[in-house]
């Protein structure tokens, strides 16, 4: 039995191998401490599947470091007894789950970003992802970020200020104050993109998605040597939802693309 684990920034898919059915719960922040995480993953999987002494476990996550790789595997051995824990970046999730084992060039539109190349076997960074502090060009953090500031700088009309307000359920001053007094800043920033996807066609908002994307692909993607001989692939939320706005770019390039939403279900077939 082999048990799939997709750990995303914001949630977590599972499902096995041999079923069908996908699982969603929020993710696993694999910096929280040992208790937390154990009790995370109880109330995730099922006992009747822990508890499966043949059980192989693929992770795949956000945030990979040797650290988090090491703490993840003791973790199923010390409390769960699994010995055949294998633990992937979520870059690669979704460089198979788009590819299978051909190559192309990868990118990752959700509530960050990032972008490989894929060459069947394993991913090739083409630039330095930098994160959300200093990158995530195009990410649903980014499009939120990019329009906050058209907010508060007044640089939106009033109609559109009112409907944002609206949706808030806040004024200005509130609004600000909320992002800042955010538990969790990024989601918070990113959560906009909702609104922008529901004014998708208003010009001043489709400039703005527009003008985020093709930055993020001129900052990354478009580096790489010779970049419109390879399909391109795109996965996340965000590249998901603004598909069509993407597809306007690439198309300008002629350049084929295949664009999916969840990993999870195409991993499936990398394994089969």
């Amino acid at each position: 039995m082999k048990l799939i684990i997709e750990n995303g920034g914001s949630k977590l898919d599972w499902t096995l191998l041999e079923s069908d059915n996908i699982n969603t719960s929020e993710s696993i922040n694999l910096f929280d401490v040992d208790d937390v995480i154990v009790n995370q993953i109880n109330q995730i999987f099922p006992s009747k599947i822990l508890s499966q002494t043949n059980i192989e476990v693929d992770f795949y996550t956000a945030g990979l470091t040797t650290y988090t790789s090491n703490k993840i595997k003791f973790i199923f051995k010390q409390y769960f007894k699994l010995d055949s824990v294998n633990v992937f970046s979520d870059m690669l999730a979704a460089s198979r789950a788009l590819f299978n084992k051909d190559n192309g060039i990868v990118c990752v539109l959700g509530t960050g970003s990032n972008c490989v190349y894929f060459n069947g076997k394993k991913n090739e960074q083409i630039t330095t992802s930098l994160g959300h502090l200093l990158g995530d060009e195009g990410s649903g953090y980014d499009l939120g970020k990019i329009f906050l500031r058209h907010y508060f700088q007044n640089k939106i009309p009033l109609y559109l200020r009112s409907q944002f307000e609206k949706k808030e359920k806040m004024n200005q001053d509130e609004i600000l104050s909320a992002i800042y007094m955010s538990s969790n800043q990024k989601f918070h920033i990113a959560s906009v993109a909702k609104f922008l996807k529901e004014h998708e066609s208003n010009p001043i908002i489709k400039k703005i998605i527009h003008n985020a994307f093709l930055n993020f692909l001129n900052t990354h993607p478009f580096k790489f040597p010779e970049f419109n001989k390879y399909q391109f692939g795109f996965s996340g939320s965000v590249a998901f939802h603004f598909k069509e706005i993407i597809g306007d770019i690439l198309g300008q390039k002629a350049i084929d693309y295949i664009v999916i939403e969840k990993p999870i279900k195409n991993l499936l077939e990398y394994y089969n």
